[in-house]
């Protein structure tokens, strides 16, 4: 059951209130990634695209580059790139493809045509690395994943800056482990302006994009505003997989004295996806009903476009309050808030044909023995499905005080954030829409020590959340004009709760109530020596740590919950040069990552649980350069060598001395970029931009033991090699915009050369004899389920501003 008015109301936090909350404090926030004027500070303001004392024109055209103030490795792409080479319809996800050490491809069903793109970073999956939006780190609640589409699409990007690394001490979030992508607004302008931009574009997509900017408002204490508006639908690629969507994004800073600014930003997302919630379809599927087969027309299957979408309405909202309180004291704090309301309809199984569809809409009057159900006597025809709600909301505060010093800059700070969450799943009869008790009941009582008779149309009814602070301590010591040498140290305090009468631990329900503090203090040492002006070289020192989701508390007794948080310990050197035709710069890194959270069977009860065994050791190399031919040819190229090798592990031994799965080998990514100015007349310009990326070979199923009483791999137990390779992803964008006074015209071509790689993949089927996933019935693989990189396809977009 939804929460009640009421319930929702405490649970939520309308904007307006958190801005009159806001603005009765006297004081404002927050982090590195959320002041464009930070991002970097001698060379692109990124959310403006104002290059100022650039002094490489190479890096100015560059899709992405670094910063010579860059004290871990870093990529910079600016809104210029996003308007001349990304797809207008989008997200974060498909912005950043092109950064060092990045995986990532755009949906099956098309770019921003479904939430869920997902990034990995040197290895490191979503979850694992904060992603901020005006230096506020968000993500869901039962561990820190994103949903792009959902709550930032593009339009709403003015910029970004990635992190490969844990960051400073004053960078906070939920996940200061593998890495930061921090997302920017787009910026206020000086000057008055109106802005219109429509896409058409492959499988009916449309989207338009409305953008007022006030510019400098004198009779508003020379306040600036901005306003967004976009709506967007499409049929999507794969079959009735159609969405559409809106987002509203309202922005504005008003100075209240000469040395203080207020800045005020909300978002409200309402977006429709019709979408299987449990997989894609299989290989038997596609081969009978074509690549592009996911879900059907046919209601009596429980793959039926009615039976399986998903409604998500999210808002973004802060107030900013930073400024010069004099004497070298500074002040910066945020006050923020952010909600996500995801309510879905699925079939139980998309695989499952007509003769799958019995339900039991009536229980039996005597509850099942554990471990049984109801009587198969009870059930009549329908057809299985569930409802699922996942309805959170975070708020938060971080505060921030700089002392200036003739040695250096203080600063000292800290942030407090409590979530709340409430999340269900509740089997129907998806023709009728009654409860279906098909559940079995539990074997065993749960952590209270206490058998309840659970309802078995329940699979979970869950409340859960955080509440967390952290503070931290840095100095940005500056010896001399050509050294900066930063210490910091952060401490971490995360209290994660699970309030759940009904709670799914392997395939029955319990409740489960437990709470859990993590605790962490965290150094950090980083140091930048200018070798010469448009030369540096840095090296960092740091520690991540990241707290365990909430589904690793989903446990059959108490003393499987001594689950303790992931570390990591990392060490890079890097260096940037920035000349006038060439730009370069490179990083290498090594990571000790302990404490890695893996899956196990309790040998006693059978039920499944997380737990604490072995770690990896990641390395490697990243370069990336680019150069000006002429004045209007450049060309940019990145590469990357990624390993990450497990070790101590002594549940999976054939893991230890092996790249872990879902990490590339390697990454690379290559780029043409031409502009002509006064082509056809005076005030006209072309540009064409020709960008590809590769995604080297990983693995995908973990290596096994077939018996790890505990953790422990027995001595006679059979083991499993790592396997399922897959092969290298390559993406080709095309991307030609003409510009003549106030209007442009801009053509894409996404995956140009129309390839159909596998980008993931459910089953662990394979040829015979090798390690390669079977991808035809022939073959043995009609069960496995793959996602692939959706055909060429097309995106024109007209733009007009006055």
């Amino acid at each position: 059951m939804r929460l009640s008015n009421s319930g929702r109301r405490r649970i939520g936090c309308s904007a307006w209130a958190l801005i009159v909350a806001a603005g009765l404090s006297a004081t404002t926030s927050h982090a590195r990634a959320a002041d464009a004027a930070e991002a970097p500070k001698d060379e692109t303001e990124v959310s403006e695209v104002v290059v100022t004392n650039q002094g490489s024109r190479a890096a100015a055209v560059a899709p992405v580059r670094s910063s010579l103030t860059a004290t871990e490795p870093q990529a910079i792409i600016t809104r210029k790139f996003i308007e001349e080479a990304a797809p207008r319809v989008g997200d974060f996800s498909s912005t950043v493809l092109l950064a060092p050490g990045v995986s990532g491809v755009p949906s099956s069903n098309g770019a921003g045509l479904s939430d869920g793109g997902k990034i990995t970073l040197r290895g490191f999956s979503d979850g694992q690395y904060n992603v901020t939006y005006d230096g506020i780190a968000w993500g869901d609640t039962n561990g820190p994943s994103h949903h792009g589409t959902a709550f930032f699409p593009a339009s709403t990007i003015g910029g970004v800056i990635i992190d490969r690394g844990p960051g400073a001490a004053t960078d906070l979030g939920q996940a200061n482990f593998g890495g930061s992508i921090n997302l920017l607004s787009p910026a206020l302008d000086q000057e008055r302006s109106v802005s219109e931009v429509a896409t058409a574009g492959s499988w009916n997509t449309w989207q338009s994009v409305t953008n007022l900017q006030s510019g400098v408002v004198p009779q508003l204490a020379d306040g600036q505003f901005l306003a967004t508006y976009q709506q967007y639908g499409s049929d999507g690629y794969l079959s009735y997989n159609r969405s559409h969507g809106s987002t509203l994004m309202l922005k504005g800073a008003v100075p209240i004295t000469d040395r203080l600014t207020v800045t005020g930003l909300f978002t409200r997302t309402d977006n429709f996806y019709n979408k299987s919630d449990i997989g894609d379809a299989s290989v038997a599927q596609q081969e009978l009903y074509g690549p592009s087969f996911s879900l059907s027309n046919d209601p009596s299957m429980q793959n039926f476009y009615g039976y399986n979408w998903a409604s998500k309405k999210t808002d973004f909202e802060y107030v900013k309050l930073a400024g010069d309180l004099g004497g070298g004291f500074g002040v910066d704090q945020t006050v923020y808030s952010y909600g996500y309301d995801n309510a879905t309809m699925s079939g139980a199984n998309n695989l499952a044909t007509a003769s799958a569809n019995k339900v039991t809409l009536t229980p039996g009057a005597t509850y099942p023995a554990p471990g049984g159900g109801y009587s198969t006597a009870l059930q009549v025809n329908g057809v299985p499905g569930y409802e699922k709600l996942n309805l959170y909301r975070v708020t938060g505060d971080i505060l921030k005080f700089t002392k200036a010093f003739d040695v250096g800059t203080l600063t000292v700070g800290g942030m407090y954030e409590v979530a709340r969450t409430q999340r269900f799943i509740h089997d129907l009869d998806m023709l009728t829409g009654q409860p279906d008790y098909r559940q079995k009941a539990a074997k065993l009582p749960g952590p209270s020590g206490v058998y309840v008779q659970v309802p078995l149309n329940v699979q979970y009814d869950e409340y859960s959340g955080w509440h967390q602070y952290q503070t931290f301590a840095q100095f940005e010591w500056r010896p001399s004009d050509k050294l900066t040498v930063t210490p910091g140290v952060k401490y971490v305090n995360f209290d994660l709760y699970v309030h759940a009468p009904a709670e799914l631990i392997g395939s029955t329900s319990q409740p489960l109530y437990i709470d859990q503090t993590y605790t962490k203090t965290l150094p950090f040492l980083t140091a930048n020596y200018r070798l010469r002006s448009n030369w540096s070289a840095y090296a960092q020192y740091a520690q991540g740590f990241l707290v365990p989701k909430i589904g690793n508390l989903y446990v059959g007794s108490a003393e499987q919950t001594k689950i303790v948080p992931q570390e990591s310990t990392n060490y890079q050197l890097g260096s940037v040069f920035q000349a006038g035709r060439f730009s370069f710069d490179g990083d290498i890194y090594y990571i000790e990552f302990k404490h890695k959270i893996q899956s196990f069977t309790d040998a006693v009860t059978g039920q499944p649980y997380d737990t604490n065994s072995g770690g990896a050791i990641y390395r490697g190399l990243e370069v990336q350069g680019s150069y000006l031919l002429t004045d209007n040819l450049s060309l940019f190229g990145n590469w990357s060598k990624a390993r990450a090798i497990g070790k101590d592990d002594p549940s999976n031994p054939l893991s230890n001395g092996h790249q872990l799965t879902g990490v590339a080998d390697w990454t690379a990514a290559a780029g043409v970029r031409y502009e002509h100015d006064h082509l056809l007349t005076d005030d006209d310009n072309l540009i064409v931009a020709l960008n590809s990326k590769w995604i080297g070979p990983q693995w995908a199923t973990a290596a096994k033991c077939s018996s790890a009483p505990n953790g422990v791999c027995a001595a006679n137990a059979v083991l499993s090699p790592v396997t399922g390779r897959l092969p290298t992803i390559n993406t080709v964008d095309l991307s030609v915009t003409y510009r003549v006074g106030r209007y442009s015209l801009e053509a894409q071509v996404i995956n140009l050369t129309d390839r159909n790689d596998i980008t993931a993949v459910k089953g662990t089927a394979l040829i015979p004899g090798t390690d390669r996933f079977a991808t035809t019935s022939a073959d043995g693989g009609a069960q496995n389920a793959f996602q692939r990189l959706p055909p060429r396809n097309y995106q024109l977009t007209l733009k007009a501003k006055f």
